[in-house]
């Protein structure tokens, strides 16, 4: 059964207690259940207090550590990644590159695609968080009351499964749509709701019953395109026609 091992460490110009490292080693079978192991660690955190950490959104301990198995969709993903991947030559790294190190079929090497690779580590790091139960699956609502036209758009996306679905509700009609959508449409919708600038202080606490165009992002609070959400209403309206 082949063996994998991916190594990433945020480049030296990255500050505590944003640098981190993680470590994932699995063993990998077409058709059969992604093996793994999973290693957070933040770097460099002797010096900061408490106070420093929590400013941040951070905790006193934020180190992560799992192992288990995922859906046998990720063996095909995780395999594409490393069969494609090209090895780059390069001596030492500047203060502004990334560390990667990956071991696949008895090579060694750093990566050419590193962008292909972090949205890699990026995805397998919250199917692993979801699959612990230390994160829920992704829920984002689109809410839209504009004249006789009131709409929800509901996105939810299981990392674990890798599946996507979208929910539509005529509020007016009081009709319903859902459907799946390709994976790589994620992606597309993360943009574009999240390219804004999310103003909380002047978020709604309550689900909004007036004209206008809001976003949910998963908590109790509700960004008013225009006013708590500062984005180009088409973004939004994108995401809801999909």
């Amino acid at each position: 059964m082949p063996t994998f091992s991916l190594k990433y460490q945020t480049a030296e110009n990255i500050p505590a207690p944003f640098a981190h490292a993680i470590e994932i080693n699995g063993n990998i079978e077409q058709n059969k259940d992604l093996e793994l192991s999973f290693e957070l660690t933040y770097l460099d955190r002797e010096d900061l207090s408490e106070e420093d950490l929590l400013e941040d959104g951070f905790t006193l301990n934020d180190d992560f550590s799992w192992q288990g198995n995922l859906p046998n969709v990720w063996s095909d993903v995780v395999l594409g990644n490393l069969k494609t991947a090209n090895e780059l030559n390069i001596k030492s790294l500047e203060p502004h590159q990334d560390f990667w190190q990956v071991e696949f079929e008895g090579k060694t090497f750093y990566p050419k695609s590193t962008d292909a690779f972090k949205y890699l580590i990026e995805e397998l790091q919250q199917a692993v968080f979801e699959k612990a139960g230390k994160e829920a699956s992704l829920k984002i609502t689109y809410l839209k009351y504009q004249g006789a036209e009131n709409t929800e758009v509901i996105v939810s996306a299981s990392f674990v499964e890798r599946k996507l679905q979208i929910f539509k509700n005529d509020l007016v009609q009081n009709t319903k749509e859902n459907k799946i959508l390709p994976w790589d449409e994620l992606n597309f919708i993360l943009k574009n709701t999240f390219s804004g600038e999310f103003e909380a202080d002047f978020a709604h606490g309550k689900k909004p019953v007036h004209k206008g165009l809001f976003v949910n992002a998963g908590d109790e609070l509700w960004y008013e395109v225009g006013k708590s959400l500062l984005i180009q209403p088409n973004k939004i309206f994108k995401i809801m026609k999909l």
